[in-house]
C-alpha cells in the first residue's frame, strides 16, 4: 500500500455516511479511487475523494460522465448516419469526372437533398431535453469551431 498524505482513513468515512468501511473501500474501487494507506497505516483515500463519495459527488460525475459519452456516441452514429446517405445519393447519380460539370452538379444536388431529407426523417439526439441542432451535426466532429464561435459570442456581448 501507498501512504497518501492528505488522508482520511476509509473507517472515519464510514461513520459519517454510516456505511461499513468495506462498503467505502468497494466504492471507492469502482469509482476508480486510488486507496493508500493513512500515517497510522489504515486504509485511506485523499480528503477530496473522501468528501465527493460522502456528498455523493463522485457517484453523480461518473454518472454524468456515462451519459455524456452516450449522447456523444448517438451524435456520432447520427452524423456517421447522414453522411452515409449522403454518400450514397452522391453515388447513385454516378458522378464521373469524366462527365463534365453538369453530372458533377446533379450529383452534388442528389447528395444535398439526400442530407436534407436525412434531417428530416431523423431526430437530432438531444442533450437533456434540449435540440442542439448544428452544434450535434458539427460537435463530434468539429469541437474547436463551436469553441471558438462560443468565445467569440461571449466576447461581442461583453463589448
Amino acid at each position: 500500500m501507498q501512504f497518501i498524505e492528505s488522508s482520511i482513513a476509509l473507517s472515519e468515512v464510514a461513520k459519517l455516511t454510516k456505511r461499513s468501511a468495506a462498503e467505502i473501500e468497494a466504492e471507492a474501487t469502482e469509482l476508480d479511487i486510488f486507496v493508500g494507506v493513512d500515517w497510522a497505516g489504515r486504509p485511506a483515500i485523499a480528503q477530496r475523494d473522501a468528501r465527493a463519495i460522502a456528498t455523493g459527488e463522485a457517484r453523480r460525475v461518473r454518472e454524468s460522465e456515462a451519459v455524456w459519452a452516450a449522447h456523444l456516441a448517438a451524435c456520432a452514429a447520427w452524423n456517421a448516419g447522414r453522411d452515409a446517405a449522403v454518400r450514397a445519393a452522391h453515388d447513385a447519380v454516378g458522378a464521373d469526372p469524366r462527365q463534365g460539370p453538369e453530372k458533377h452538379s446533379q450529383a452534388r444536388e442528389a447528395a444535398v437533398e439526400a442530407g436534407r431529407r436525412y434531417e428530416q426523417t431523423t431526430p437530432v439526439p438531444l442533450w437533456q431535453g434540449t435540440e442542439s441542432g448544428n452544434a450535434v451535426r458539427n460537435y463530434s466532429t468539429k469541437p474547436e469551431g463551436l469553441l471558438k464561435r462560443a468565445a467569440g459570442r461571449v466576447k461581442a456581448g461583453a463589448r
